[in-house]
């Protein structure tokens, strides 16, 4: 007879991370917003978009690719201090990256809209930041497993002793200039990076805190003691 209390166990766990996997998919429609705002993606998505914009290969290709890369920038970084349980992050990326090119083909109807209207473009690019929060939100409360990007920054918070929105802000503006210097050498103008990017790095951490703040779920499905966890 199964022990109820390893049910409820697992049950927790199932919820946890299916509430991850809707977070990243969550997370991808506000990418994709931003794609067709046109004014600059996030910082986590901006070499995938220069890239996908400069090759034949597409957003989420790149995106799987910038998160494996960072993680093994994370196993360089912790060495033997590295957790085996974040070879998970492994898949989180695959999934990810098929969020995003699910959700730019899901989104393609906006293809073009915000072209010659700035106001549309600013209307977008807020919108795929509040979603994108929504999303980042989502994935982070359950406490399971994070994005590489985060996880990056978990490394060098490990490693530095530094907080971890120090660090974090180095993560992501490491990026955003690898992302600039991409743009500039392959079009010679700033392209996916733009002050859509600068409205999703301030915009997406104030949705997240306003969420942890006033929505119990599902941060309490990683409290200790709740459903056998």
């Amino acid at each position: 007879m199964s022990d109820p209390k390893e049910v409820s166990r697992g049950v927790n766990l199932t919820l946890r991370y299916l509430t991850f996997l809707v977070g990243i998919f969550i997370m991808s429609i506000g990418i994709a917003l931003s794609v067709y705002a046109l004014i600059g993606t996030t910082p986590i998505s901006a070499i995938p978009l220069v890239m996908s914009y400069a090759t034949p290969f597409s957003l989420g290709v790149y995106t799987v690719g910038i998160n494996i890369v960072l993680l093994i920038f994370q196993i360089l970084l912790l060495r033997r201090r590295f957790e085996l349980i974040q070879l998970l992050q492994i898949p989180a990326a695959f999934a990810f990256g098929s969020f995003c090119d699910l959700s730019v083909w899901l989104l393609r109807g906006l293809d073009g809209v915000a072209a010659d209207s700035y106001l549309i473009q600013l209307g977008l690019s807020l919108a795929a930041s509040v979603v994108l929060g929504i999303g980042v939100w989502l994935q982070v409360t359950p406490r399971v497993l994070t994005l590489a990007g985060d996880g990056a920054a978990v490394a060098l918070e490990i490693v530095t002793r530094r907080p971890f929105s120090t660090v974090k802000i180095m993560v992501d503006s490491t990026l955003v200039v690898i992302a600039v210097i991409l743009s500039l050498l392959f079009f010679g103008e700033l392209l996916g990076v733009r002050e859509g990017t600068v409205i999703a790095a301030v915009l997406v951490g104030y949705v997240v805190r306003l969420l942890h703040r006033h929505v119990k779920w599902p941060a309490v499905l990683s409290r200790p003691g709740v459903h056998g966890s």
